[in-house]
């Protein structure tokens, strides 16, 4: 009896795991993130995601750096990042996703604190990296997602972020 329950909960699992967005939906989004590493600065951005099938996310993203209440001159930076997502869990109509990709920045800093970035470089005045991030997502109607993700940036700490957002599919009935 107790290795039919578990294989109708296997299959139940596998079944609720596998609706992130519809396969081929492309949903466009809205962030505002925390920059972690400094407490004055936030960064403000957009998104695109592309769902290859129910598990699978890739994200273009891109992020613009300010500060609030500086007194001193304060240069802000443009991040552009590309990855993918993959479901961990998923408990209909909320999922959290998990993920890594490519991350690069115009950030004039880096260049002072290239020495302690885990997996960073340069090229001219771009800065190159890593990401890992985790996301809960929330489908509060079938075409708009609000989430909430934390990145883990290979440039060093000062570059993590946790953003806040929302996902809309347009082409969604």
């Amino acid at each position: 009896m107790r290795i039919i329950v578990m294989i109708t909960l296997l299959l139940c699992a596998n079944y609720i795991s596998t609706a992130q967005y519809d396969p081929g939906a492309i949903n466009y989004g809205l962030t505002l993130a925390k920059i972690i590493g400094k407490e004055q600065e936030l960064a403000i951005g957009g998104r695109i995601e592309y769902a290859f099938n129910c598990s699978t996310t890739f994200i273009g993203e891109y992020n613009r750096s300010f500060a609030i209440k500086v007194e001193k001159e304060y240069e802000g930076f443009n991040e552009f990042a590309l990855g993918v997502n993959l479901i961990l869990f998923n408990w209909y109509p909320t999922t959290i996703t998990a993920g890594m990709g490519y991350i690069g920045n115009d950030s004039n800093i880096f260049k002072s604190i290239e020495d302690e970035a885990f997996l960073g470089f340069r090229t001219g005045d771009f800065n190159h990296g890593a990401q890992i991030k985790i996301r809960a997502l929330h489908q509060i109607i079938t075409p708009l997602h609000v989430y909430a993700e934390l990145n883990i940036k290979s440039l060093g700490r000062r570059y993590d972020t946790l953003l806040i957002g929302f996902n809309y599919d347009f082409e969604a009935r």
